[in-house]
């Protein structure tokens, strides 16, 4: 009877670290790579990637999962694999307030104001495209590619006398 006991107990184990281990896979893995070379603002693609918000005091990091659909925009945010993410949903003609990429603790320290995107000029920004950047006051964006042939930026700079946003962008799906 104590064996089977201990048999279940090992078996409750067993499931318990199988269901946390199916639950950390990323869900990029059963996305297709995106096969065009170009990115167009009115396609439906995911995108991945890593960001670093500098600003005078503080810094922040996490990563992003943005997953666009007709005009509806998905943003998770997370500042580490092992805590909760962010889910934003977004549509493609509303606001995005990048306070949201900041931890609320560092908010009430820090009190900036900052910019608030279309997210239409975001997305634009993030996969390159030339965006009408005139209603962002001190906004400069720099974009750098790993190959001449490559249509994604792999690294955008938004800078502004208050922030620094650097996203770093990993992989594009359909």
């Amino acid at each position: 009877m104590k064996n089977y006991i201990k048999k279940g107990y090992q078996l409750i184990h067993i499931l318990i670290i199988n269901l946390c281990l199916i639950s950390c896979i990323s869900t990029s893995g059963s996305i297709k790579p995106y096969q065009n070379n170009y990115v167009d603002i009115t396609n439906n693609f995911s995108l991945e990637g890593k960001f670093k918000l500098s600003m005078k005091d503080s810094k922040e990091t996490g990563y992003f999962f943005l997953e666009k659909k007709r005009n509806l925009v998905k943003f998770n945010i997370g500042k580490s694999y092992l805590l909760p993410e962010k889910e934003l949903l977004l549509d493609i003609r509303e606001d995005l307030d990048l306070n949201k990429l900041i931890s609320e603790t560092n908010q009430d320290e820090l009190n900036l104001k900052f910019s608030v995107l279309k997210v239409s000029d975001f997305i634009q920004i993030i996969i390159g495209k030339q965006s009408d950047l005139s209603a962002y006051a001190d906004l400069e964006v720099f974009k750098e590619f790993k190959n001449e042939n490559e249509f994604l930026p792999s690294k955008i700079s938004l800078k502004t006398s208050n922030y620094e946003l650097i996203i770093f962008n990993k992989k594009i799906y359909e």
